[in-house]
This record gives structure tokens, C-alpha cells and sequence, in this order.
């Protein structure tokens, strides 16, 4: 598969592969259908999941965060034995769903099925929310100043008006199945890389410190730096799919 102009508001870098006899868990999403997808969450800094890399610009590293999903919408495009199909989907979390990017943590998973057929096109929409006076992003990372010292640094994100949206095509109008034996896994790493890419050390050795020790980044403190990563977030439109 090759990618096309997806409409992404945030960065992933989305591998696609089978995920042959997954384990049923709790957390599978019931939908409609005996084909299913999983979608599976990683924390990484580099382009190629490395969790804990220094960040280019600066010497940050980032060590674990989270985000809060509200809802998934889905759009198929596809056939089956009746011909071709266009159909949406819904998916409502019975709670918040808070998934947090540790690498390949099986508990952060989850499963919705689909109808078995030959797809065309699948667009996905996750849509975030702060629950729980906890912000829809967190990050959580570690500054090594330039005069050595090490200083943690949290980004937080409140409100509901970023939504991470993938697209997934064939190549060349062909089809690709997902169905009982074929259960495709989609992998997303948020990539902190991109995100803190604008921001400089000068920047963070100049970032107000709180009381406790920590530079705070979100809407009320460090506000220039927050500002340059909200904008990072929602300007990153680069994804890679791979079929495995």
C-alpha cells in the first residue's frame, strides 16, 4: 500500500500487519461482523520506534504519555458477495478510553469487528477528550539543560477539539481482506519527534519552572512552547502504511 493525502491532524506512523490469533480481552469493541481490527498504541521519539530517544533540536527525551478517547467513527468502503458497499460505524466506549504509549502494551489494545469483505478504503476518526480533570495528551519527559542539570517537563493537553483521523487505501484500486482468518493490526506510534521538533534548548533552559520542580507546558503556563506543539500536532499530516 502507498499513501495518499490522508486527512491526519496529528502525526502516526501506522503499520498494518496481520495479527493472527489475537487474544480476546475485555476491551474488544462489539460492532457487526466476524472481520476484525485491532489497534494497537506506542510512545516514540524516532522514525523508528524508539521510545526514550533524544528529540532532534533539543535534549528532550520522553519517557510515557497518554491520550483519552471519547468515540471512534469508521467509514468502509468495500464488496463482499453482494457487490460494493459504503457503510459507517460508530463506536461509543462504555468509559473514557484512556490508552497510554508504553511500548506494545497488550493492555492499551483494542479490538472492533467489521464486516468480512475486500476493502477499498477505511477512515478512522478518534476523538479525544479530557475526563477526570486529566487532559486529553499527556507527555511526560525528561530536559537535560544545557548546563547539565535534568528537569522533568509535562505537556498537557485539555479539550476536545483534536481528533486523530487516518485514512487507509489500497494501491491501485486494488482490495485488501479483512475477514475471520485475516485480522489486520493497526499500530500507531505518536510520535513525540515531530511534535517537539520546533522547540529549542534555548527555549526550555528559559521555560518557567513551578514550585515542584516541573516545566509545565499546556494552555496556562510556558504558553509560546505549548502554542508551537499544539501547532506541530495539528499541522502533522505524515503517516506510512505497510502491509506485513
Amino acid at each position: 500500500m502507498r499513501v495518499t493525502n490522508c486527512y491526519v491532524k496529528t502525526l502516526f506512523i501506522l503499520s498494518l500487519g496481520l495479527f493472527v490469533g489475537c487474544q480476546e480481552n475485555e476491551d474488544a469493541v462489539p460492532s457487526t461482523g466476524e472481520g476484525k481490527i485491532g489497534m494497537s498504541f506506542v510512545l516514540g521519539s524516532g522514525s523508528n520506534f524508539q521510545p526514550n530517544a533524544k528529540i532532534a533540536n533539543n535534549n528532550l527525551e520522553i519517557v510515557e504519555g497518554f491520550i483519552q478517547i471519547k468515540e471512534l467513527e469508521m467509514e468502509l468502503e468495500g464488496r463482499n458477495e453482494n457487490g460494493q458497499f459504503e457503510k459507517e460505524h460508530e463506536v461509543d466506549f462504555d468509559e473514557i478510553k484512556k490508552v497510554t504509549f508504553n511500548q506494545f502494551d497488550e493492555s492499551s489494545d483494542f479490538f472492533f469487528h467489521i464486516p468480512e469483505a475486500e476493502y477499498k478504503d477505511i477512515e478512522m476518526e478518534l476523538d479525544l477528550i479530557e475526563n477526570r480533570n486529566e487532559p486529553s495528551i499527556y507527555l511526560d519527559g525528561r530536559y537535560q539543560s544545557q548546563g547539565g542539570g535534568v528537569t522533568q517537563v509535562i505537556f498537557e493537553y485539555f479539550g476536545d477539539d483534536i481528533d486523530f483521523e487516518v485514512e487507509i487505501e489500497s494501491e491501485d484500486d486494488e482490495y485488501f481482506k479483512v475477514d475471520r482468518v485475516n485480522n489486520p493490526l493497526a499500530l500507531l506510534e505518536i510520535n513525540a519527534n515531530r511534535w517537539f521538533r520546533d522547540v529549542k534548548n534555548e527555549e526550555l533552559d528559559n521555560a518557567t519552572i513551578e514550585d515542584d520542580g516541573i516545566i509545565r507546558i499546556n494552555k496556562n503556563s510556558n504558553k509560546a512552547i505549548y502554542s508551537k506543539i499544539v501547532n506541530r500536532i495539528k499541522a502533522s499530516s505524515e503517516i506510512e502504511i505497510e502491509l506485513r
